[in-house]
């Protein structure tokens, strides 16, 4: 089958990552698949006005036009190709069996090709009202596209607040990249957590949470990373930034406990890559981490409405070293059993194809 999928600009996020990870294993099946991306990145503050946002869209243009800078070095393989084009309209979209949206400004562009770029999807993985105009993303889950979400946490969100339906498919991990065969238990513990710039990703609460801890046991080790540091945090964190893939997955091997602040997202890579890793998640019971873990046995879910269970739950597998590895290795296991790519993709298939 001849796929399409068209996506905002390729950058470096879970969700990206997500989507190249089904364009190169469609086509590893035998599809046809090009990925399409704006050269000037879309306007997603749509009928308002953001100067700096201008600035980053024209800078992206030149940028594009003066090196040819398209996508951010080593962090993406492909075997599929992409296209990169100043407008999107049915002449310079190919015809199709499918055209997938994977974002809400590019639902719009599908919603309004025409029948020859085949079924019309909607692939959500969150709910996208960061920096945007809130009127158009909620408008986005009521166009006439058939939808994908990534978790039914979402699924059950967009069905209360917008009365749509969709299909669920869980995100799988690669295996191949985030393993440990060989897991070493580290005395004293050491805790990983990421900072983010998006407030739903609750860093703050992370860094309460070890500053508590810090000053409770001395003796454990704690390591951040992200794209930047975007919260101050005390100078005992060890603190890499924008690191490559290569390194996250030695600091998931390298930690023992991995905290999961997030109040609401859609589907939440990062614990499910630390359990592949063997590291104990300890997290907030949001978006897909209660459908592929369990309670005190595959991890230990949290409210996000009290902080202090993050504490609690912390000092519990401090306190209880055979906890700790039980649960490391059970959420392992489970994630291995429950976010396998290949069941994602015979599902996805199964969709385009019916």
């Amino acid at each position: 089958m001849k796929i399409n999928f068209i996506v905002p600009e390729i950058s470096r996020t879970g969700g990206m990552r997500v989507i190249f990870e089904y364009a190169n294993r469609l086509k590893s099946r035998g599809h046809d698949v090009i990925l399409y991306s704006p050269i000037i990145p879309f306007n997603n503050y749509r009928g308002m006005i953001k100067r700096y946002y201008i600035r980053y869209r024209i800078n992206s243009a030149k940028a594009f036009i003066l090196d040819g800078r398209k996508i951010p070095e080593n962090i993406y393989k492909k075997k599929f190709d992409i296209k990169f084009l100043w407008v999107f309209n049915n002449f310079t979209v190919r015809n199709a069996d499918v055209s997938v949206a994977t974002s809400w400004p590019t639902s719009y562009i599908v919603h309004k090709l025409n029948s020859s770029k085949g079924k019309k999807l909607y692939l959500i993985q969150d709910y996208e009202k960061w920096n945007s105009n809130i009127k158009y993303v909620d408008k986005s889950y009521t166009l006439p596209l058939q939808r994908i979400t990534v978790s039914n946490y979402l699924r059950n969100f967009l069905n209360e607040k917008f009365g749509v339906d969709s299909e669920v498919i869980l995100n799988g991990i690669d295996f191949t990249v985030f393993n440990n065969p060989s897991k070493q238990f580290s005395e004293p513990i050491k805790i990983l957590f990421t900072d983010h710039i998006l407030e739903n990703k609750n860093s703050i609460a992370a860094i309460e949470t070890i500053v508590k801890l810090k000053n409770k046991y001395p003796d454990l080790k704690i390591r951040g990373f992200g794209m930047a540091k975007y919260h101050q945090m005390p100078e005992y964190v060890e603190f890499f930034e924008n690191p490559d893939e290569n390194i996250i997955v030695r600091l998931y091997n390298g930690s023992d406990i991995f905290l999961y602040t997030s109040i609401y997202e859609g589907f939440g890579l990062t614990p499910a890559e630390a359990m592949a890793c063997k590291c104990a998640v300890l997290g907030n019971k949001v978006a897909a981490l209660p459908e592929y873990s369990e309670d005190m046995k595959s991890a230990i879910l949290t409210s996000p409405d009290n902080k202090e269970e993050l504490f609690n739950g912390a000092e519990y597998l401090i306190n209880h070293n055979d906890e700790l590895k039980r649960i490391s290795l059970s959420g392992y296991e489970n994630v291995r059993k429950k976010l396998d790519w290949e069941l994602s993709v015979n599902k996805f298939e199964k969709i385009i194809a019916s």
